[in-house]
């Protein structure tokens, strides 16, 4: 991002109203391209992750990573991989042009009313606000995007874990079968366990992505190029994705879930999985998410870098 973009940033908060609605609407923009082609893109990865992580040990059906990409291409095909697309095209967008303009809307709050040697904790606390804002619309997206996932089959899919053997048509049918049997607190079935894990990724995200850049800018003398903005998200992203896995886990298992209640909730959830499967659950399945992480984080750090670049050569 080169300086005149940053310093733009940083004047927000002291630009007119009319300026200030302009860099709101180009962060929007920006975001939302970046969450429909990042989260469109990695999907399958998304789908891998899920499954393995939601297994139960005494039936596991994937034994790996590449088994889980071999298993799910042989019964289900390429589609298999891409269950819940329709939903993430609807919902990435709005999702993510909502988490990028909180986090930059923050970021300019905070660091501009703490010491220079506090602005770390600023970063985690704007990325930690960011996922709070877009939690309303993203955490449906994600019960339902998760619950796809599980194909058409979820109770083969799951390895026996769920008993339905059907499952959603689509969007719509999604959100109204899950209010009728569930309630509409079932659109955020692990609300608190996602809220959880989603904050702190974001905190360490951003305050890796920050800190990194940074670290490139004082390096090289130079803000970071399209491609170099790319790699330095993918390392805060993978960094971040390691940190919160075992949030993840927690994550996933109560969204998908449904009416089982085998989960009373984050805390119980966590301590009946260490109880069941050992301190090595907290790390299930954390080689595949950072697969998924790094590359979709890099790209959405890039895509939305350079489109916010776009649109602010278009002023100059």
């Amino acid at each position: 991002m080169s300086s005149g973009i940053q310093d733009s940033q940083a004047l927000t908060a002291h630009l007119p109203v009319t300026a200030s609605h302009q860099a709101l609407f180009k962060n929007m923009a920006s975001g939302a391209v970046a969450g429909m082609v990042t989260d469109s893109i990695l999907l399958p990865f998304d789908t891998v992750n899920l499954r393995i992580k939601v297994q139960l040990p005494e039936s596991p059906k994937y034994t790996g990573i590449a088994h889980a990409w071999k298993t799910i291409f042989r019964e289900e095909g390429v589609r298999g991989f891409f269950g819940g697309l329709g939903t993430t095209l609807k919902m990435a967008p709005i999702n993510t042009a909502v988490y990028y303009s909180a986090y930059e809307f923050a970021k300019i709050s905070i660091v501009s009313v703490v010491p220079k040697e506090q602005e770390p904790l600023a970063f985690f606390a704007a990325g930690a606000f960011s996922e709070f804002c877009s939690s309303i619309t993203n955490v449906p997206t994600e019960v339902i995007k998760a619950r796809m996932q599980l194909g058409r089959n979820p109770r083969n899919a799951s390895g026996g874990w769920m008993k339905e053997t059907t499952n959603y048509r689509g969007t719509v049918d999604a959100v109204t079968s899950i209010i009728r049997s569930e309630g509409a607190k079932g659109l955020y079935s692990g609300y608190s366990a996602c809220l959880a894990v989603d904050a702190s990724y974001s905190g360490f995200a951003f305050l890796f992505y920050e800190l990194f850049k940074q670290f490139h800018r004082e390096t090289f003398d130079r803000p970071a190029t399209g491609v170099e903005t790319t790699l330095i998200g993918g390392l805060a992203g993978g960094c971040a994705a390691f940190l919160t896995n075992p949030l993840d886990i927690v994550t996933l298992r109560l969204m998908t879930q449904g009416n089982s209640s085998r989960y009373r909730g984050l805390f119980h959830c966590m301590q009946k999985s260490l109880a069941d499967e050992g301190i090595a659950i907290l790390w299930k399945g954390s080689a595949c998410r950072m697969m998924s992480v790094i590359p979709g984080t890099g790209i959405s750090f890039g895509v939305y870098e350079t489109v916010k670049a776009f649109l602010n050569e278009g002023d100059m």
